[in-house]
């Protein structure tokens, strides 16, 4: 868990920020007077004693920084936690992204949301961000091309996980963007060139034989 720095009586149990420490994803615990704090907080302007960032402090002291990037982009739900619990009457509130709900598919840009960590939430969120791949895609992507263009995306920045070193996820979450710029037909168009990735052989047409009377 970690606890909001300004807001004392407010814990976070996950987050995701951009490269620029921009909030993504924010789970919250808290009474619903504290946790209604922090939502009127950073939806005021500055002009107006709104919050425009805050720290999150983990149970090793270490401070971590996120910046709320403008309230009108996110959303939030929330619901209350069983009353029979350790502590009480407590709310859970989920702030987030409202480009997270659903993939633009105009501009083909979509993200992933997992919760899990180690291997096996890597290779998790691998799969998950090819089917978006797909799902983005203007063309058809054979799931025998995953390897060779997963590879390229890495590299080119088109599929780009949420784990900058100074904004890391914090919590088992973990995120991905997935951005199709307009050099990815481009690339698919050249692999198909240079045969590292293969259209489907075309089916032999069927000929009928002829019967003797």
């Amino acid at each position: 868990m970690y606890q909001l720095e300004e807001f004392p009586d407010v814990f976070a149990d996950a987050c995701l920020r951009d490269a620029e420490g921009r909030m993504l994803l924010l789970s919250l615990y808290g009474r619903d007077t504290a946790l209604n704090q922090f939502v009127a907080a950073i939806s005021l302007p500055a002009s107006q004693l709104g919050v425009g960032a805050f720290h999150l402090v983990g149970v090793d002291g270490r401070r971590h920084f996120c910046d709320v990037g403008g309230a009108d982009r996110l959303a939030k739900h929330s619901g209350r936690l069983p009353r029979q619990n350790l502590f009480g009457p407590l709310s859970h509130l989920w702030i987030y992204d409202k480009a997270l709900q659903a993939p633009d598919l105009v501009n083909r840009i979509g993200w992933v949301l997992l919760r899990g960590e180690g291997s096996q939430a890597d290779l998790q969120l691998e799969l998950l961000g090819w089917r978006l791949m797909q799902r983005l895609s203007p063309v058809a992507l054979l799931d025998t091309w995953r390897e060779a263009l997963i590879e390229w995306a890495r590299g080119a920045g088109v599929l780009r996980e949420l784990n900058e070193p100074r904004f890391p996820p914090l919590g088992p979450v973990r995120g991905l963007r997935v951005s199709l710029g307009e050099a990815f037909l481009a690339q698919v168009s050249s692999l198909v060139r240079s045969g590292e990735i293969r259209l489907p052989a075309a089916a032999p047409a069927r000929q009928d034989q002829a019967m003797a009377a």
